[in-house]
């Protein structure tokens, strides 16, 4: 035998010795089979709760994604918008990253909005992600496989409709005008990508609403757009981070105690705006409120709307058998008993959700006025404006919602309470 032939066999001799300590005995094997069914059990878990539940997690890594997704369109002229040159130059607006803790009632569960900095403040960057409900702006011909966009006088037709339909609101030429702002329209690319990217902030909610009223001041103010993000001022909030509501039926210092009073005034005055603009609010919760500039607003439009638009998504006639089948979300009608269909709209309103919902709460989850320093008149009041049903007490549009009168007895108890407190602290 050779001694190229001695090499290989003590080569094949170790290859073979190798294999033999990699190879998995039958527990191993049975134990990585386990243990891979069981990762994939887990993501199949994950996948069907996240389409049965509809819920979006937010992770930072996937916030720096949709942002460099943005700038990447920007670059190649697939998107515009007067923010985009500060968003993607990584320097005036920076730091991208999901809400804190301290957030975490304003924004639930949603990966469409996020924070990032801009120059000394903090921001709040919102997706308007188009969805099955968006309409599309442009058609196809079939002939020629062309992309066809409205000219600009006819998109301003489009949107005025829209808001009409959509609001029952008749938009004034000059807010048209400001509301459109196309940009580039000497390129016919740019102009058609500018366009697009408007009809799809338009037909968002939250960004509507911001900038059909930002005169009044009564939601977030929109500081710009890029695409479809379009980034908000970040309100300070009113969540009460420093005790749980479970807390609110012990002991509380005179301090905090007029903080709630003050707050829930705050909350009352804003009503008193989202009345006088004819604003319903479906889904309150009390992380939600927030401070600009000594002015209460609200973090999330997602659902609030006009109450015609409202009565009108509750009567739309769809089949029911309760009347919990008749509501949205906090908004409640009732389920005809007769034809077994909604046609009753809006029963409820605003002071009744946030006095069931932010003021009264449960047994369990007290709201902010139900304290060991609540007094019993303040409490009867907190019952009947949550639970409305003497005549005097119901509101003659709305009778599942509680009166002005009542509304008005409650805004002057808290006043007097609050008086009441500074010239004892004062005195």
């Amino acid at each position: 035998m050779t001694i190229s032939s001695n090499s290989a066999l003590v080569m094949h001799n170790r290859f073979k010795n190798m294999t033999r300590r990699l190879r998995f005995s039958p527990r191993r094997r049975q134990y990585c089979v386990l243990t891979s069914a069981a990762i994939l059990l887990l993501v199949v878990v994950g996948v069907v709760g996240y389409l049965l539940t509809g819920m979006h997690y937010c992770f930072d890594v996937l916030v720096e994604w949709k942002v460099s997704k943005i700038c990447n369109q920007y670059y190649t002229n697939e998107v515009t918008g007067y923010m985009c040159p500060e968003l993607c130059a990584g320097d005036t607006i920076s730091e991208f990253h999901c809400p804190p803790a301290a957030h975490a009632a304003a924004y639930p569960f949603n990966a469409h909005r996020f924070l990032a900095r801009k120059a000394q403040q903090f921001v709040v960057v919102k997706h308007a992600v188009p969805d099955a409900s968006y309409e599309k702006l442009s058609w196809i011909d079939s002939h020629r496989q062309e992309e066809h966009y409205p000219t600009e006088q006819e998109y301003g037709g489009i949107v005025r409709r829209y808001i009409e339909l959509r609001y029952g609101v008749q938009l004034p030429f000059d807010k048209l005008a400001g509301l459109l702002a196309l940009k580039n329209k000497n390129n016919r690319i740019l102009f058609h990508a500018s366009m697009r990217n408007s009809w799809n902030l338009i037909q968002n909610n939250e960004y509507l609403l911001s900038r059909l009223y930002e005169e009044k001041e009564i939601f977030p103010q929109v500081l710009g757009t890029c695409g479809e993000l379009f980034l908000t001022e970040l309100l300070e909030t009113v969540e009460f981070v420093d005790e749980g509501r479970y807390h609110f039926t012990n002991h509380i210092d005179l301090s905090k105690w007029r903080y709630h009073l003050k707050v829930a005034v705050l909350v009352l005055d804003y009503l008193d705006e989202m009345g006088q603009n004819r604003f319903q609010m479906c889904s309150v919760v009390l992380g939600g409120f927030g401070i600009s500039d000594s002015r209460m607003k609200y973090h999330d439009l997602r659902h609030i709307s006009t109450e015609a638009a409202i009565d009108r998504r509750l009567s739309d006639g769809r089949t029911c058998a309760v009347d919990a089948d008749c509501s949205y979300y906090d908004c409640r009608s009732r389920c005809n008993a007769t034809s077994h269909q909604c046609t009753a709209g809006l029963l409820n309103n605003n002071l009744q959700i946030v006095c069931e919902k932010i003021f009264r709460g449960t047994a369990e989850e007290p709201g902010i006025l139900v304290t060991e320093k609540s007094s019993p008149r303040l409490l009867r009041i907190l019952d009947r404006c949550a639970r409305p049903a003497s005549r005097s007490d119901v509101d003659a549009a709305r009778p599942w919602g509680p009166s002005k009168t009542l509304k008005k007895q409650l805004y002057n108890e808290l006043t007097s309470i609050y008086e009441q407190l500074a010239s004892s602290l004062y005195s």
